[in-house]
């Protein structure tokens, strides 16, 4: 559902827009724990310290594009407020192909490098096979995670986090369906319902 955080009163607005951002939040937290239980479990100990140590690398290089998705929704928002949908359009686009093709860059220097940045991270010896296999399946993710970023601060960018949270979990209008399929998430933002 589309607000406006210009009209009404403040304080329910803003506790409104950013509920689904809490509860996003709070899934993420959710699958770490269950991540880090069923490694810790299941693979044993030196599978779960490569897991933990792979997080800082991977959480840098991932919130390298979030950082891109979140300030592209600031300029789209700022446009959107203003009315000027062309030049909208055209930051949708421009920022598109940036944080697509640093996607794509960040994929193939981690692909790369990989052994040399485990090096620079003084990673020991008995881990490093452990931490190459989890952080190239990681990485695979990394254009799905792109994608899901970059049109979830969209929609965040025009007053709509109910269906930006939906998309993530594929219910957005209340069909179940793969997330960021065309289907699950509407061409008309005011077709989603919290």
């Amino acid at each position: 559902m589309q607000r406006s955080l210009t009209k009404g009163p403040i304080t329910k607005g803003i506790l409104l827009f950013a509920l689904p951002l809490m509860f996003g939040n709070l899934l993420q937290q959710m699958y770490n724990i269950a991540d880090t239980w069923v490694v810790g479990r299941f693979l044993g100990a030196d599978a779960l310290a490569a897991v933990g140590s792979s997080y800082t690398l991977m959480t840098f290089l991932t919130s390298i594009l979030m950082g891109l998705c979140m300030g592209s929704g600031a300029a789209v928002s700022m446009q959107y407020g203003s009315g000027e949908e062309a030049r909208m359009r055209q930051s949708v686009f421009q920022s598109f192909v940036l944080i697509a093709g640093m996607a794509v860059a960040l994929n193939v220097l981690v692909y790369l490098g990989l052994d040399g940045i485990l090096w620079v991270l003084r990673v020991p010896e008995e881990l490093i096979l452990l931490m190459k296999e989890y952080l190239r399946i990681i990485f695979l993710g990394i254009t799905a995670a792109f994608l899901y970023n970059y049109f979830a601060n969209l929609l965040r960018a025009i007053g709509n986090s109910w269906c930006a949270c939906g998309c993530g979990t594929g219910a957005c209008g209340g069909r179940r369906q793969p997330p960021l399929s065309r289907s699950s998430c509407p061409a008309s933002a005011s077709d989603c319902t919290p």
